[in-house]
């Protein structure tokens, strides 16, 4: 896509958007001019609208104009820094969203909410967003209906959608350096124009600044309709000026949380980390110091060779950033590369990240985060009616059984595996009374597992199953015939060889809002 010269362009031409004024005096009358901008903008024409193509020209001058190195290093920073941003943002969405997602909680709550509620939530997101940062109201006409108030009003299903998307998969490891983006067919095509060997290093600059602007606004406004919507603390971006008030990190992790972890446990240390991070190390960033203003501490090789100032809000979070990588970097002119740098390693886990081409719901990665940070000893975790509960298999052969087709269908999605787990997992509530007298059915199992694998069919493909059980002259389960367990195993199995568990919530009602 070639670069686009805007020529004559005033505030009421079709397609630019209202000043960001507007919004903290009239947010109605700006949103109403805001709907013109994005009904015009999906009418006009199969391309882009004008105010994309002044954004990129604005940042293609600027890259153009100020050609050393410590002008692009500065633009590039400033990306790296709202990607980074960005990531610990998607890490504490997902930690306070998964719990919710648990049956698809979250989503029949907001969209049984009213279209006025749900548009009230959104406008106040994007009135916080747009009114704090000058180049978020701009951003705002690359979302599209994304950011649509009206869309949201329409379609109760757009936000948990988009939350989704936003959601990383394993939430309680340390954030990527690559964020999750919002994939959309025509925003695909530029991401992918980016990163293009004939693209020239200006426009790929152009053009990774106004993706990552995009990406940060809707990432900004599905996180906050989700505190508002759940009543949690709502988040604030980072202004540049920000006066002498020092930075406060959030010391307290979500009530859901610690509710579900426990208040020691690695998740929510994880999450203090995290937020000390966002909160204090953003603020140290993007600040501009004078007299009255909390002095940080800086990198101080970065500032004598090139005079790019690092800030950190501690000793303690610069050697943290030190290992993170700011040691490849420091005291170097960023590249464009740069900007798409490979992730941190990870700790291990009992169960890894998501195979290439798979996705996991909000529910299952709940799943997942509960199974890598409780007892070793669970090896499933069942929702009841009012709490839930832990199965453990005691006999060691089913238990390599089980687990080796568990991970199988938590990493990489597989109706076979997933069919086969939960015929196995609908065959002990069946036939042991205990799961069922602490109010896990096998219909509530099916239904749970349908929602975590996004697996309708699921209840059909687990009757074949049933019927390959029945074929079998042993009438071993087909999880157990594809792990190689003999006739001889399975007739050996004592009868306590499965332990179940309550796990309570301190307080459901907390957590749910029921």
């Amino acid at each position: 896509m070639p670069f686009l010269r805007p020529t004559n362009l005033t505030a009421d031409t079709p397609g630019i958007p209202p000043n960001r004024q507007l919004a903290s005096s009239d947010p109605l009358a700006w949103e109403e001019r805001w709907e013109q901008v994005l009904e015009f903008t999906a009418v006009a024409s199969r391309d882009l609208p004008a105010p994309f193509h002044t954004e990129r020209w604005k940042v293609y001058k600027e890259t153009t104009r100020l050609q050393d190195p410590q002008s692009r290093d500065h633009i590039i920073g400033g990306i790296r820094s709202m990607q980074k941003n960005l990531c610990r943002m998607q890490v504490q969405m997902t930690l306070n969203a998964a719990p919710f997602c648990v049956g698809n909680e979250l989503r029949r709550r907001w969209i049984s909410a009213s279209p006025a509620r749900r548009g009230e939530i959104i406008l106040a997101g994007l009135v916080s967003a747009c009114t704090s940062i000058p180049e978020m109201n701009e951003a705002r006409c690359c979302a599209g209906k994304e950011m649509s108030v009206e869309s949201h009003r329409q379609n109760g299903s757009l936000f948990p959608d988009l939350l989704e998307e936003m959601m990383v998969q394993n939430p309680t490891l340390s954030p990527a350096d690559t964020p999750n983006y919002i994939s959309h067919p025509v925003w695909d095509a530029i991401a992918a124009e980016q990163q293009s060997p004939k693209t020239t290093p200006c426009e790929r600059l152009a053009l990774a600044k106004i993706l990552c602007l995009r990406n940060y606004l809707i990432g900004f406004v599905v996180y906050f309709a989700l505190c508002s919507f759940l009543d949690l603390p709502l988040p604030e971006l980072v202004q540049t000026k920000t006066g002498s008030k020092p930075c406060k990190p959030r010391d307290k992790p979500s009530q859901a949380l610690s509710m579900l972890f426990g208040e020691d446990s690695e998740a929510v240390k994880s999450f203090r980390r995290v937020a000390h991070q966002m909160d204090e190390g953003a603020y140290a960033q993007t600040m501009e110091l004078n007299e009255t203003t909390t002095k940080f501490p800086r990198c101080k090789r970065c500032w004598d060779t090139m005079q790019r100032e690092v800030l950190y809000c501690s000793p303690e979070c610069q050697k943290v950033d030190w290992k993170a990588g700011h040691k490849k970097e420091c005291g170097k002119w960023l590249q464009l590369e740069d900007l798409t740098p490979s992730n941190p390693e990870q700790p291990s886990l009992r169960i890894g990240p998501p195979l290439t081409g798979f996705k996991r719901s909000g529910a299952l990665v709940f799943q997942v985060a509960q199974l890598n940070h409780l007892s070793p000893d669970y090896d499933y975790i069942i929702f009841s009616i009012h709490d839930r509960a832990y199965l453990s298999f005691q006999h060691p052969p089913i238990r390599a059984a089980f687990r080796a087709c568990r991970d199988k269908a938590l990493t990489t999605g597989d109706r076979r595996a997933v069919a086969m787990l939960a015929q196995f997992l609908r065959f002990v509530c069946s036939h042991d009374p205990r799961p069922q007298n602490i109010g896990v059915g096998p219909g509530g199992m099916m239904e749970q597992m349908s929602t975590e694998f996004e697996f309708p069919e699921i209840a059909r493909a687990v009757d074949e199953m049933e019927q390959q059980m029945l074929s079998d002259s042993a009438q071993r389960p087909p999880l157990i015939l594809d792990a190689g367990v003999s006739v001889e195993q399975w007739k050996a199995i004592p009868t306590t060889w499965v332990d179940v568990g309550i796990i309570p919530f301190t307080d459901r009602a907390s957590i749910y809002g029921v």
